[in-house]
């Protein structure tokens, strides 16, 4: 893979301010072209999806009589990098936007610019241009695909880069001294989680609760039971969450209540938060994995005409699994947290996306009823998503160095984004291929029983 091609473009960024606004900054390698985003993330809400706005700085002498265009690049990678031979390749490029950027193209509508855009050209002087570039809502979000095996190739998964480039038509082929890229994230909005559902032979008890807040879906409840062929009574169980949206980092609370009115005896309660993953491109790319387990015995075991009544707390996260995994798109391959929850807008099967990964979350609590009783279970579907606190919905390295910059020019300090070296990651070692390492569409993870 040359460097012209997506997933190197998943470069280390800094954040700071320019007159208390985050700017991103890159060149491209011949220095005579320079892109300026206001931000690397486009958030999509209400079937509707922010515009791409930053400045573009040109030289003059280089642009002579050609023209600066400007491409949002969908790149869907389904396998690993180290694993093409022979030019097979494992990824798929959708252009979602394309515009010219400088001179504005007669035909085109003229946006008006922002105040940050504004402050730029101030600051760049005349060879600054703004730009506004709008991407379809139907685009899906950035999601990434770790392999359970070590793996330091092009990210695999949805990824998005803008690209800016000097040339006489829009359908030139890019070349990449003249080409800035820059990696971008598409976030959605969560919406409220489906409804709870149970298994083991019981029946679900619809329990509705007022939600506090309009806007605020009410917490996932569920209640059910379990009667016995060769004796008489029934388990019972009602489990629900504290919230039906949880922020990352947020710990999931699951209050679990078990009422033991037969005969039997509950020798075990398992907890446990599992990640469901389907990649709309193949009919089998869907798989589980199980991000946070809890496996109590703890007042166990519980007798005939006994009860418990507890909360357990559990904290999702990446761990080590034998399976694919799904985690937010990051511009660090470090500190990488899950992937937030992408939705459908439709249940009909025509307007999944075919790019798209589609992430769901769901608490499954099971008990193990002894004597041949079996085993009773109840699902708590909740969503997974960024606090609105977030600025920007941004997941940023750990280890973040400032610009050096002189006192006059500390209230109006631009984020630089040094371009990363394909030629330092295809230096790394390849990974040789076992039998353990499989296409993910093979994969399809149980959960525990």
């Amino acid at each position: 893979m040359t460097e012209d091609e997506p997933g190197h473009s998943r470069e280390r960024s800094t954040p700071d301010t320019l007159s208390s606004q985050r700017v991103f900054k890159k060149s491209a390698p011949n220095n005579k072209l320079t892109l300026y985003l206001s931000s690397r993330d486009l958030v999509i809400s209400a079937n509707k999806i922010d515009k791409v706005q930053g400045v573009v700085l040109v030289d003059p002498e280089y642009l002579q009589d050609r023209k600066v265009f400007g491409q949002v690049t969908l790149t869907f990678r389904y396998g690993r990098e180290d694993e093409e031979v022979m030019g097979l390749k494992f990824c798929n490029e959708a252009i979602m936007c394309l515009a010219q950027l400088c001179p504005i193209h007669e035909r085109a509508n003229p946006e008006p610019t922002t105040p940050l855009q504004d402050a730029l050209m101030k600051r760049l002087g005349p060879n600054a241009r703004p730009f506004t570039m709008e991407v379809t809502s139907l685009a899906p979000p950035s999601v990434q695909l770790v392999p359970a095996k070590e793996y330091s190739g092009a990210p695999i998964g949805t990824s998005y880069d803008v690209r800016a480039y000097v040339a006489e038509r829009a359908d030139e082929k890019l070349h990449r001294r003249s080409t800035v890229r820059m990696g971008i994230r598409v976030v959605q909005r969560a919406a409220a989680p489906p409804a709870p559902s149970s298994s083991g032979g019981g029946e679900t008890i619809s329990r509705p609760i007022t939600p506090i807040e309009p806007c605020v879906p009410p917490p996932p409840h569920a209640a059910v039971d379990k009667p016995f062929l060769l004796s008489d009574g029934r388990v019972e169980m009602e489990a629900s969450l504290d919230r039906a949206i949880y922020f990352h980092g947020d710990p999931v609370l699951v209050n679990v209540t078990i009422h033991n009115k037969s005969s039997k005896t509950v020798r075990k309660v398992k907890v446990f938060v599992v990640q469901h993953v389907d990649v709309c491109m193949f009919s089998n790319g869907k798989f589980k994995n199980v991000v946070a387990l809890i496996n109590s015995k703890e007042e166990c075991p519980l007798g005939p005409g006994s009860s418990l009544s507890k909360t357990y707390t559990l904290h999702p996260a990446k761990g080590a699994t034998k399976n694919w995994i799904a985690l937010e798109d990051s511009f660090s391959k470090a500190g990488a947290s899950l992937a937030s929850t992408v939705t459908c807008p439709t249940d009909s099967p025509e307007e999944r996306n075919i790019f798209a990964i589609y992430v769901s979350y769901y608490v499954k609590v099971k008990i193990l009823v002894g004597a041949m009783g079996g085993v009773l279970a109840l699902k708590l579907p909740f969503t997974l998503m960024h606090s609105s606190h977030e600025p920007d919905f941004r997941s940023l390295p750990l280890s973040q160095t400032p610009l050096a910059v002189t006192p006059s020019e500390s209230k109006q300090l631009i984020t630089s984004t040094p371009p990363t070296s394909s030629q330092e990651e295809h230096g790394k070692k390849k990974k040789s291929f076992t039998k353990e390492d499989e296409d993910l569409i093979m994969k399809y993870e149980p959960e525990p029983t």
